[in-house]
């Protein structure tokens, strides 16, 4: 499936599209700009790093010399601990992902808000969501931008020619210098579009752009890096530049080559088909700062200092040797026990050393300090810590710093998702048959992030027996991913005619039973769970209401219709045929 099967309809270029040649004009008027833009982000301006430091420091490559004699050359590497910390700390669960119903108290309208949440479940799945997801955030930790293409409609063609709905894709773009963002305003907040340009090879543009290049007679012919400082091709392999240009509503194709256009679209997203997530926001930047923008001089520094001490140490411990007559003799070597002749008038001297490595070690520890306070981290989150020796409210102070670093980013990230999932739903209502029943046009959602690592069950228990929280947030705030499927195994377990029945002779049991879940959800995120605070005023056992329960009449939701002409009866339609996932249109 080649690259512009994203569309059903198909337009060429050729010479009859003035449109098109007005975009490519546009483009090429503005390579000047493009280029030092991309250069400052890549190669950075003396103010910031650009991106390929930044990923040499990840990498572990820091050395910007080469010591001279074969001294020791010894890489630290801090900023790769600090990357992968802020990505597991954003990361450790997949974000949450729910549609709201209309009207909360209509049970069709929650039936139908079920629906959209399980095609949405579907298809983020289907886009590995939390491999997108963490990826993402690791591009923008170290780099400082983060980039989600899409979410797109793609098609696949069939024996007769004709094109069919085949899934909805969203990708991580790896390297965000592919990428230059046309913002509407200085304000750096909306898009009119952006241009992705990248480099393949010119067989493989052979083969995705085939069609085009027969219908537009293009001579197909590799090209020189223009954005390479150095002017050279950094392959051997024949390489051409690709340029697409996306707005809310057209896309246009180029080579680098000519910069005639090559294919060109009036598509019907209404939408800018990308996201953009700045790691830590600078005000009145198009661009955000990475997690180790400012690490990286205590890190260099960490490195050499820390070489230098090895070679201390080792010349330490290997004793230089002086003398005279010594016409058969010109070394002396340390480690091995040799007996050397040195004749009647030959002498044979140990050199005396002293020094003190203790200043070295301080300095060194001085700058790791540096290298964690930049950071935003703690320093029990570094190998060698105790922070395993600390429990409870403790370690949640510890770590509330990190807590509230997370937080920021997160966000972001919220706000990102809200258009991803708005871009799903309308491609889904589109071209889903069943799902424009369900959807109707209505592309609300919420998305919860867990950004909490240690998190305090007792003041989250309290709150909702306060009645200023609801159980829905408490239980996401205490670490349970799924709150409504954990509500409905909790009423069946209060329905359960033993269980029940020992509640009613001990009321305490309740309390047992939610401690132990919520522990056991609680167990692989590291939380700190105690029992304190669930048992109510005094120590009494409340009565536990879902929300659910709550609704008007307590009537429940409408799980048991079927009818195939009730948004439940689509829903149910979609999984029989398709495991779950919603059916592919007829074409």
């Amino acid at each position: 499936m080649g690259l512009l099967s994203i569309f059903k309809k198909e337009m060429s270029v050729g010479e009859t599209n003035p449109r098109a040649h007005e975009l490519a004009k546009e483009i090429t008027a503005l390579e000047g700009t493009i280029r030092l833009d991309w250069t400052r982000r890549v190669y950075g301006d003396g103010v910031y790093s650009g991106y390929q430091t930044l990923r040499d420091f990840y990498k572990g490559k820091q050395w910007s010399f080469r010591k001279e004699g074969g001294g020791t050359m010894r890489t630290y590497n801090y900023v790769f601990t600090i990357v992968e910390n802020m990505t597991a700390f954003l990361t450790n669960e997949p974000p949450q992902i729910s549609c709201p119903p209309r009207n909360v108290t209509d049970p069709v309208e929650r039936g139908m808000a079920e629906g959209r949440t399980k095609l949405l479940d579907a298809i983020h799945e289907d886009n590995a969501i939390s491999l997108v997801f963490q990826r993402a955030v690791r591009t923008g930790s170290i780099t400082g931008d983060a980039f989600i293409f899409g979410a797109i409609p793609t098609f696949k063609t069939k024996e007769d020619g004709t094109k069919e709905f085949d899934r909805i894709r969203y990708w991580n773009i790896e390297k965000p210098e592919h990428i230059q963002v046309l913002w509407k305003d200085e304000n750096f907040s909306e898009m009119d579009g952006f241009i992705k340009k990248y480099r393949i090879s010119v067989e493989s543009a052979k083969k995705l752009f085939k069609e085009e290049i027969a219908k537009n007679k293009v001579v197909l012919q590799s090209d020189f890096d223009t954005d390479n400082p150095s002017g050279t091709q950094t392959t051997e392999v024949p390489m051409i530049t690709i340029k697409e240009l996306w707005t809310g509503d057209e896309y246009l194709l180029m080579f680098n080559n000519d910069n005639k256009p090559i294919h060109y679209v009036k598509h019907d997203f209404g939408f800018v088909p990308l996201q953009y997530i700045p790691n830590i926001h600078i005000p009145g930047e198009p661009k955000g700062t990475s997690d180790i923008e400012h690490e990286l001089d205590p890190q260099q520094e960490y490195n050499e200092r820390a070489s230098d001490l090895a070679d201390i140490i080792k010349e330490i411990a290997r004793p230089a040797y002086w003398g005279k007559n010594l016409d058969n003799l010109s070394e002396v070597r340390s480690g091995q026990t040799v007996i050397y002749q040195v004749g009647d008038d030959g002498d044979i001297q140990a050199m005396p050393k002293s020094g003190q490595t203790f200043p070295i070690e301080n300095y060194l520890n001085d700058r790791k300090n540096d290298i964690i306070a930049l950071s935003g981290l703690n320093q029990v989150l570094y190998p060698g810590s105790n922070v395993l020796q600390a429990t409870g409210r403790a370690l949640s102070v510890v770590m509330q710093g990190v807590n509230n670093k997370v937080s920021l980013r997160k966000e972001w990230w919220i706000r990102a998702f809200k258009e991803l999932n708005k871009s799903i739903l309308f491609h889904a209502e589109n071209h889903i048959p069943d799902a424009k029943l369900l959807i109707g046009g209505f592309y609300k959602t919420d998305v919860f992030i867990s950004s909490v690592l240690l998190r305090s069950v007792t003041d989250e228990i309290g709150k909702f027996q306060a009645k200023v929280q609801s159980l829905t947030t408490t239980q996401h705030n205490v670490g349970i991913s799924n709150p409504s499927e954990e509500q409905k195994l909790m009423k069946e377990e209060l329905s359960d005619p033993i269980l029940s029945t020992e509640i009613a002779k001990q009321p305490g049991l309740l309390h047992q039973v939610l401690a132990e879940r919520i522990a056991a959800m609680n167990q692989s995120t590291g939380g700190s769970v105690t029992g304190a605070g669930m048992g109510g005023i005094n120590g009494q056992s409340q009565p536990i209401q879902t929300e659910d329960s709550l609704d008007e009449g307590g009537m429940p939701p409408a799980a048991g219709v079927s009818s195939p002409t009730t948004p439940q009866g689509a829903i149910a339609g979609m999984a029989a045929r398709r495991g779950g996932v919603a059916a592919k249109p007829t074409t």
